[in-house]
């Protein structure tokens, strides 16, 4: 499926989406039109083929608005089967720790003030088994981030606070992990120089009584790249995802998503750098990972791509990967409106995987300036359709000879073009490599009769292009041979 869902709320939208037990549930914000526009928090459930089954909307008391975005604000499912989470509030200098019962009922919600820094939006949480873990960072009056740990009972109530700083300049809690009931494992990111912008990663084991049992920081610029999640934690090992420093041309700083294996020692052991180039305010990122049914990993996010003279457009997107960081496949979803424009645009915030194997991920889908709660579900395999995506592997896929689309040269060498009759509506064309793995995503646009694929950037080898025009489609086999 690839719906975009409106909810009793308009302009309902998700920052964060969990799955448990087949069941969807997205955070995110809305608003209460009856009288005037009162913005707040949206919690919705969905069963496993996205249809509705409860929505709850919360505002705050003192008549402020509810925030979370995509860095902050985040939902988990906790041990009584009720739900937890954190938001902020747009006036007030305050985080709030929200518990909620499995009916989405209100249990309590609890602030947290401050009256001396500047903000204390930036809350995520994980559930101990006193209470939670809130970590983040708090914005200081000198503007800059100091990275923080608060230890809550179940009642929200504070057990212990600590800071946890690695430079007078940004330092963040990006993520925590458990080892176990008692261990944890944070991943910091720092700043440590002005100008030019420099910054180094950082890890610290703790004790769920607030003690350091060890701690690692990286060389500036480090070949993990900068931490942004930690996607598998345990004693002899960490899986952390982050954004790789590439270069710089001008004034703009490169970044390349990144994936990299740390043993208990803190020693890196591999790095995987993979996905599009670009800026960090670009936001070509993975928000979210998951474990697979078949022991792999899936990470939802975010990134562009480009049709011709078109703008950029953001789609969301899906990287499986296995244990050891090789891509297993990556797709690149549009959001479910026409015409395939930059306006309309989308992210995944959130991914879990179902009972059946198969994978939803959650975000924001935006028509123009409108937005919606958007799900998709595609199969382990990556199948969203079955015009595109068989459970055969590429390379057994049969030949379709049809003349309708015409591919020259081939073999290719510095580009392929390929030729169709003209027709409404446009098609599609994805280009595989031998491992079945994704290499292009190709919109044929309409009113057209050519398009011309650059290819001097694949590697030479023979590839296989599905394609879906004027209601058929068919594989052909393309050989390129620099």
């Amino acid at each position: 499926m690839n719906i975009a869902k409106t909810l009793v709320y308009p302009q309902s939208n998700f920052y964060d989406m969990i799955v448990h037990q087949d069941t969807i549930t997205g955070y995110g914000i809305a608003f209460k039109d009856s009288i005037t526009w009162k913005q707040g928090l949206v919690i919705a459930q969905f069963d496993s083929s996205g249809n509705v089954i409860a929505v709850t909307f919360i505002q705050d008391s003192l008549g402020d608005k509810f925030a979370v975005d995509k860095h902050w604000g985040k939902i988990i499912r906790t041990s009584d089967g009720g739900y937890a989470a954190t938001a902020a509030t747009v006036g007030r200098n305050s985080a709030f720790l929200l518990k909620l019962d499995k009916y989405l009922n209100i249990q309590f919600i609890k602030e947290y003030p401050d009256t001396i820094n500047l903000s204390n939006y930036f809350y995520k949480l994980l559930e101990t088994p006193q209470g939670y873990l809130l970590y983040g960072a708090i914005q200081r009056p000198d503007f800059y981030d100091d990275g923080f740990i608060r230890h809550v009972d179940k009642a929200g109530n504070t057990i212990w606070f600590k800071y946890l700083q690695f430079s007078s300049l940004e330092n963040s809690v990006l993520d925590l992990a458990p080892i176990n009931d008692t261990t944890y494992i944070a991943a910091i990111g720092t700043e440590t120089n002005l100008s030019p912008n420099k910054g180094k990663a950082s890890f610290i084991k703790l004790s769920i009584d607030g003690s350091i049992k060890a701690s690692w920081s990286s060389k500036e610029e480090p070949d993990i790249g900068y931490l942004r999640k930690i996607v598998h934690a345990s004693e002899k090992e960490i899986i952390n995802f982050g954004v790789f420093k590439t270069g710089v041309m001008g004034n703009t700083t490169f970044f390349q998503p990144t994936l990299a294996h740390l043993d208990s020692n803190f020693q890196t052991t591999w790095v995987s750098h993979f996905g599009r180039v670009s800026s960090l305010t670009a936001s070509v990122l993975l928000w979210k990972f998951a474990p697979t049914a078949d022991g792999n990993y899936i990470g939802a996010g975010e990134t562009l791509v480009k049709d011709g003279n078109d703008p950029t457009r953001r789609v969301g997107w899906l990287y499986k990967f296995s244990p050891q960081g090789d891509s297993i496949w990556e797709r690149k979803i549009n959001v479910p409106f026409l015409p395939l424009y930059y306006t309309n645009n989308g992210y995944f915030s959130g991914v879990g995987v179902l009972s059946s194997g198969n994978i939803v991920a959650g975000g924001t889908a935006n028509e123009g300036n409108k937005e919606y709660c958007w799900l998709v579900k595609i199969s382990n395999a990556g199948c969203m359709d079955t015009l595109f995506c068989q459970s055969v592997a590429v390379t057994q896929a049969p030949e379709n000879r049809s003349t309708l689309l015409q591919f020259s040269p081939n073999p290719a060498r510095e580009q392929l073009r390929i030729s169709y009759p003209e027709h409404p509506g446009g098609g599609q064309i994805r280009l595989y490599d031998m491992q079945g793995r994704l290499q292009q995503n190709i919109v044929l646009p309409e009113g057209s009769s050519s398009y011309v694929l650059p290819v001097q950037h694949l590697p030479e080898g023979i590839y296989f292009a599905h394609w879906l025009y004027a209601g058929t489609s068919g594989v052909k086999k393309i050989v390129i041979a620099h």
